[in-house]
């Protein structure tokens, strides 16, 4: 037994977008246009009592269409077309009901299956929602274990092959001095000898011959 497609109302701020939504999901779509989501959703709702919402909106206007959608009394599914899918999956999204985020990019494929995945309870998810920041721990571990200026001035030494001695003279400084800068270009690089410092900061661009 065939089961009935979903009916689907489309939410979206700019008309070309619509246009593109209609073309893909065909005749069970009802369309609107609407420049402020937040204020035409629940209405619109109402009025066409959707199985599947699919709102695209600017990522400013979401928080607030989202609440909309949150505070009716029966919650359809939703397909939620960003800018930022990574921003967008949120506590507050699936608490609206939320099931699908992709971009606003996204083929008029990867959209209907998004909206037949919803309609099936399923959840989908654009790729960019599972990307990871660095942490602000681990960027300034990162900074901390950055070369200073100094240290690449003996590393582009180093790769000419000059000894302690001669790098201290070039630089004014004592060969005690230098050593103990090597000694910390090895510990950043996580080299084990001079000439593997050098070929890790050849590859790392921190250096060229």
């Amino acid at each position: 037994m065939t089961s009935h497609a979903p009916r689907v109302l489309v939410v979206t701020t700019t008309g070309a977008l619509a246009a593109m939504l209609e073309a893909a999901l065909g005749s069970r779509a009802q369309v609107r246009v609407a420049p402020d989501p937040a204020r035409a959703l629940g209405r619109l709702i109402d009025e066409h009592d959707p199985s599947v919402v699919v709102l695209e909106a600017a990522t400013a206007q979401v928080p607030a269409a989202l609440a909309t959608i949150a505070g009716l009394l029966q919650v359809p599914p939703v397909v939620l077309l960003v800018d930022d899918p990574h921003d967008a999956w949120t506590a507050a999204a699936r608490r609206a009901g939320v099931r699908a985020v992709l971009s606003r990019e996204s083929s008029p494929e990867e959209i209907r299956a998004a909206v037949d995945s919803a309609a099936a309870g399923l959840i989908t998810l654009h790729p960019d929602v599972f990307r990871t920041a660095p942490s602000a721990a681990s960027v300034a571990i990162d900074e901390a274990r950055a070369l200073t200026t100094r240290e690449r001035e003996i590393l582009e030494m180093m790769a000419e092959g000059l000894s302690n001695r001669t790098i201290g003279r070039r630089l004014g400084i004592s060969s005690y001095t230098v050593k103990f800068h090597v000694a910390s270009i090895l510990d950043k690089l996580g080299a084990k000898s001079r000439t593997e410092a050098v070929t890790l900061g050849m590859r790392r661009g921190l250096i060229t011959l």
